[in-house]
């Protein structure tokens, strides 16, 4: 027949291994596993051991006889490390497989005991696999070892004894008797263990026999908690019963050995006692199973109805899933579902007895969590496949809605059932809210559950299920939020309209409207965060007649804040006579923008533009406040040139206030007070305070802004500050200066139309209106303008103005006139003769004696000077004359044999040029020497005795400067763009000695050496 005993569609496949005991070995009558590793007992005392991963490398051991053996049952630690084997005979032997697997040793200490149980010590099998928690690897793990030693385990015997026994290298390290059945002999036939979580050394021990099972807690060893229980009668058991003569106890784990047991489960007569596990702070004999249940074994009947041979009612063995019980009867193995009690898989093995042998028992791998079978000759793994697919149909069923969605794992479907069924119950039992939670959890139609919740008039209810919703929808879904979020705003906005109550302070009212008022305050926080999360896909407009319709000022506001809508916000202050709040806001919209933090939108600065007016003609404390806003503002971000009107207005209503205020100040009517704009002719004027900044701090160059604010200067009654702006600017006027003269003359400040002609260099005009203001101004004026460089006849004429301005004011008291221009002679270049002819013809000049003296004797002294220069002239022209007619006839001496001191050849056979120094030079090299110096230096014959020609003559002129210029942009000169013949050079040569004149001293700066890289380089000083 086939390996696989059923389809693999099933929950549970039975796969059988592809081994078979031989038989030699006899028959298998025991079965323990742990840690993949399967050991088995044979009819024939031997035990056989082998990995599931690995089972060609088997062990076989031979238990040592001295007659017929014969061996009951083989024990397997969880490690796979430590093996009993008990005998029908009452010996055990101890198998020490992690440090010689082919070892038996006799336990002394249980001789005349025949093993029924064994419970391991899950802290040495804790302590064993966390050394190995690193390995990852399933043949590392199978390979790992607890050590040598067994740590205290805990012996069931078939006299109802329960012995302590250590086995540490190869050793009984002790074994003693702890407790025993005090109502004769019962074989103890399961045995567990388990660590409490909070305590490390508390132990709980479960004991079982075919009738009793017994709860044991203490600590901290295994004989201080027996001792607890010996000497008094133990009542604390449960009795099932029974006429059985086998019995198994098993403890179920979700993960072995990090959790705790789970459950328990005892195979009894009557059924499968099970119990779940709960580990609180229990004393001695208090009980830890708890909700303990009896399952009843199925019927002899098949999964599929169809009669089945006669089988035994009590199976055989019996192991545990997570939640499916396995049992094998005789010829048969059936899986019951732990929760439902249902028969999930029933199997006949009748036919595959025949094959295999008789089926015996179960043995369950914790470590794991595999369930092996066996019979005489084969092994068979349960494979358990997706035990928990229906198993939250089974905790909905019992309305156990948390389990059902922890056993759904992943699947969208079963888990939408199960939150659609929570809710339903939720709300039929009136828990409107919770059910909101849940069925935003679903698919059920939005629709559907809408109309619950509005024909139930829950709106709480129905505004967390909107709020649910909203917040599980994509991004994308634009319509669909802004939908939602506007439904929710409209329930917000009915709640708060239904708990707005006015207090009544009434007895028995008192508290209960104090309540309404904190719930009100509570949901408009509630309403305000809602907004501020939402605002970006609600619609403005929707969202603003929504509020508005229900008159929520308040919230009004603060949505108009939290989307930025300054415009709003502004007229609605405004609306309300608020313009320091309206400037407020004003201000904040700037500031959030400038400093970097989240905005609601960019910068607008049409809304600056258009309540500026409003802010500025309001009262005079808000405009000084409106104009420090507008200071802080980039540039860049508003213009003052856009301002011009508001400042306008601005203007204006200084005017109007200024005219109100004179005519009430001559009303009898004590009742009349004045409006808003009271005041604004009062302080400081707000326009010249921005633009004066504007102008000061921003160098702006547009001209309408300084035009205005020249405008605006020139109508203030003190003109210091508009001559400061005159002055500031000088001569670059971004302003129109022909409208400044025509505002400053329309307004009578001539002053400033002084300096406007002034800084434009109309001298004339401004020392003339300078002179209609005060003599002084006049005379800076002048003096200014000789600084400012203008011409010796401008500036006499200047003068001149002034002068004749102070004769012609004088009039007939010419003591004064003559005492004022003898002050102003002082200052100027002027002198007396220039001023006279502007006296009258018949005046007394007694005043100006002083000053006619003056330059009486200055004509005198300048008279003497060109005497003496003269006679200076004179002798030197008498020594030029002579030095020429001493050149004339002085001659000099030339030997036959002179050479030419630039060229060294003979000057007799040649023509040569002698110079008085005594020098001799051929013309040819002189003519030679004198063009090779103008080319490195041609500038320098345009001085010395080289400047009879080069500066006389226009054609040497010219071609001398040719060579400069050259020469500058190149470094030399060349004769290839100049027109001069060798006849010409040879004149220019002629006029100087060249070793003794001025091109010697030129040739100072001329290197040392004339040479390449490399010659230079070597006339470096290392």
């Amino acid at each position: 027949m086939s390996d696989v005993l059923e389809e693999e569609d099933e929950m549970f496949v039975i796969e059988r291994l592809d081994w078979t005991l031989e038989k030699p070995y006899g028959r298998i009558v025991s079965l323990a596993t742990g840690n993949n590793t399967l050991l088995m007992g044979t009819d024939a005392g031997f035990i056989v051991r082998f990995t599931v991963l690995n089972d060609s490398n088997r062990h076989h051991v031979e238990i040592p006889s001295r007659g017929r053996v014969h061996l009951y049952k083989v024990f397997l630690d969880p490690t796979a490390s430590h093996a009993l084997v008990s005998m029908r005979e009452g010996v055990t032997y101890y198998l020490p497989i992690a440090q010689n697997p082919n070892r038996v040793i006799n336990v002394k200490g249980l001789r005349g005991h025949v093993v029924e149980s064994v419970a391991w010590n899950k802290l040495s099998v804790l302590q064993s696999f966390t050394k190995i928690a690193s390995k990852t690897s399933a043949e590392s793990r199978s390979s790992v070892t607890a050590g040598f030693s067994t740590g205290n385990i805990l012996i069931g015997t078939r006299k109802g004894a329960i012995f302590e026994l250590c086995m540490e290298d190869s050793k009984e390290r002790g074994c003693k008797k702890l407790w025993e059945v005090d109502d004769g002999s019962m074989a103890i036939c399961g045995i567990q263990m388990e660590i409490f979580p909070s305590e490390e050394r508390k132990y709980f021990v479960m004991a079982a026999t075919t009738t009793r099972h017994y709860q044991f807690v203490g600590g901290p060893t295994f004989e201080a908690m027996f001792a607890r229980y010996v000497g008094t009668r133990y009542r604390g058991f449960q009795e099932l019963p029974g006429y059985l003569a086998h019995s198994e106890l098993h403890f179920q784990y979700d993960e072995y050995p990090l959790g705790c047991a789970k459950r328990c489960a005892w195979l009894t007569q009557a059924g499968i006692f099970q119990g779940d596990l709960k580990f609180r702070s229990q004393s001695p004999g208090e009980k830890v199973c708890d909700k303990h249940t009896l399952i009843h074994y199925p019927s002899a009947a098949s999964k599929d109805g169809h009669d089945k041979k006669k089988s035994s009612a009590v199976p055989r063995s019996i192991a545990t899933s997570r939640f499916h019980f396995l049992m094998l009867f005789d010829g048969r193995f059936v899986c019951t579902n732990r929760l439902s009690r249902a028969v999930v898989y029933d199997i006949s093995l009748e036919e595959d007895s025949q094959s295999y042998g008789e089926f015996r028992g179960l043995a369950s791998d914790l470590p794991q969590g595999t369930v092996w079978m066996f019979s005489d000759r084969c092994i068979f793994e349960v494979i358990i496949q997706n035990e928990e697919r229906d198993v939250w149909k089974l905790y909905l069923q019992r309305n156990d809605f948390e389990a059902a969605l922890r056993h759904c794992g992943d699947n969208r479907a079963n888990r939408d059932i199960v939150l659609s069924a929570q809710a339903d119950s939720l709300f039929k039992d009136g828990k409107y809210v919770q059910a909101a939670k849940f069925y935003s959890k679903t698919t059920r139609t939005f629709e559907e559950i809408s109309l619950k919740f509005v024909n139930e008039r829950q709106q709480g209810a129905l505004k967390l299920y909107l709020m649910n919703i909203l917040a599980s929808l994509p991004a994308k879904a634009e319509t669909q939020l802004t939908m939602v979020a506007t439904w929710i705003t409209e329930i917000f906005l009915d709640s708060l309209r239904d708990l707005d109550v006015p207090l009544v302070i009434a007895s028995g009212q008192e508290k209960k409207d104090l309540e309404r008022a904190a719930q009100r305050k509570a949901l408009g926080s509630e309403f305000r965060r809602f907004l501020e999360d939402h605002y970006d896909i609600l619609d403005q407009q929707t969202t603003f007649s929504l509020i508005s319709s229900h008159g929520r000022a308040e919230e009004l506001v603060h949505y108009a804040e939290i989307i930025g809508d300054r415009d709003w916000l502004i007229r609605h202050s405004l609306s309300r006579g608020k313009a320091k709040m309206a400037l407020l806001i004003l201000a904040k919209y700037w500031t959030r923008h400038s400093s970097g933090k989240r905005k609601k939108a960019s910068f607008d600065a049409d809304i600056f533009y258009r309540y500026t007016p409003t802010l500025l003609t309001h009262s005079p404390r808000i405009a000084k406040e409106m104009v420090t806003t507008l200071t802080r503002i980039d540039r860049n971000y508003l213009s003052p040139a856009r301002l011009i009107p508001a400042f306008i207005r601005y203007d204006n209503a200084r005017v109007t206030s200024s005219q109100e205020t004179g005519q009430k100040a001559g009303s009898s009517d004590p009742h009349k007070v004045n409006d808003g704009k009271n005041g604004l002719e009062t302080g400081e004027h707000q326009g010249i305070r921005y633009y004066a900044m504007v102008v000061d701090s921003r160098e702006e160059k547009d001209p309408s802004v300084h035009n205005y604010l020249l405008s605006l200067l020139v109508k203030e009654p003190n003109d210091e500050q508009l001559i400061k702006y005159i002055v500031k600017f000088g001569t670059s006027t971004p302003y129109d200066h022909k409208l400044a003269l025509s505002l400053c003359y329309d307004h009578d400040k001539i002053r400033a139309c002084a300096e406007i002609h002034k800084v434009k260099g109309n001298y004339e005009d401004s020392v003339n209106l300078a002179l209609g203001i005060n003599l002084q101004l006049a005379q800076l004026t002048a003096m200014e303008a000789e600084r400012a460089g203008i011409s010796p006849e401008r500036t006499k004429r200047l003068w001149l103005l002034v002068a004749r301005h102070v004769i012609k004011r004088a009039g007939s008291n010419v003591l004064v006139a003559t005492e004022k221009i003898s002050e102003i002679l002082k200052h100027c270049t002027l002198s007396i003769e220039e001023i006279l002819p502007y006296f009258p013809d018949f005046v007394k000049i007694g005043s100006l004696k002083a000053e006619i003296v003056r330059s009486l004797e200055n004509y005198n002294m300048r008279s003497k000077q060109l005497k003496i220069e003269m006679d200076d002239y004179t002798h030197t022209a008498k020594l030029i004359k002579k030095d020429i007619e001493d050149l004339e006839e002085k001659s000099g001496h030339i030997r036959e044999n002179r050479k030419c001191d630039l060229s060294s050849e003979p000057v007799v056979s040649q023509p040569f040029v002698f110079f008085p120094c005594g020098h001799v030079f051929l013309t040819a090299a002189l003519t030679d020497h004198i063009i090779d110096a103008a080319k490195k230096q041609p500038q320098a014959l345009f001085e010395g005795a080289y400047s009879v020609i080069s500066v006389v003559e226009e054609k040497v002129r010219i071609a001398l400067k040719t060579m400069a210029k050259e020469h500058k942009q190149t470094g030399t000169a060349s004769l290839a763009l100049i027109n001069l013949t060798r006849k010409d050079w040879s004149r220019l040569a002629s006029l100087e000695c060249p070793l003794c004149g001025s091109l010697l001293l030129n040739s100072c700066h001329d290197p040392l050496v004339d040479a390449g890289k490399e010659e230079l380089e070597s006339w470096a000083i290392s």
